[in-house]
């Protein structure tokens, strides 16, 4: 029964792990959302504030800096919704990342985990035998 109980206990941990993972891969998608909506809406704000600063009523080239006003409005809107695909881009590139760190190192956790099926304490005089056949039950369930 300890076996299972390890077992148990590993799973959980792994499964918390996994879901510790996604929350901050979430995170990083977040932050890198936020940082570029920041950079596309003050560029265009900047811009913006630079063509309605040198509008004038009088003057025949106001009509073109309107126009540039309007082309840079649509440029900031495509730009601001291609944002949520750059998002999704960089939250599976973190999974990604973390799923290659984890099947670089199976061996060492299934290493670990061998080693504790293979050491179970015995507290009677059979208790090398019930140990031995606990061995070769825990291979067979993990086979």
């Amino acid at each position: 029964m300890p076996n299972t109980d390890a077992n148990r206990e590993d799973d959980l941990r792994q499964l918390l792990t996994d879901a510790v993972e996604v929350q901050l891969a979430a995170l990083k998608a977040g932050i890198s959302f936020w940082s570029e909506w920041i950079e596309h809406t003050s560029t265009f704000v900047q811009s913006a504030t630079e063509a309605l600063s040198s509008i004038t009523t009088e003057d025949p080239k106001s009509r073109d800096v309107v126009l540039e006003l309007l082309d840079a409005g649509r440029a900031s809107l495509r730009s601001l919704t291609e944002i949520p695909k750059h998002t999704a881009t960089h939250f599976v590139a973190e999974l990604d990342r973390l799923a290659a760190q984890r099947a670089a190192a199976p061996r060492a956790t299934a290493a670990k985990r061998s080693k504790t099926a293979t050491t179970t304490k015995t507290t009677t005089t059979t208790g090398a035998r019930k140990a031995a056949t606990r061995r070769k039950r825990a291979g067979r369930a993990k086979a």
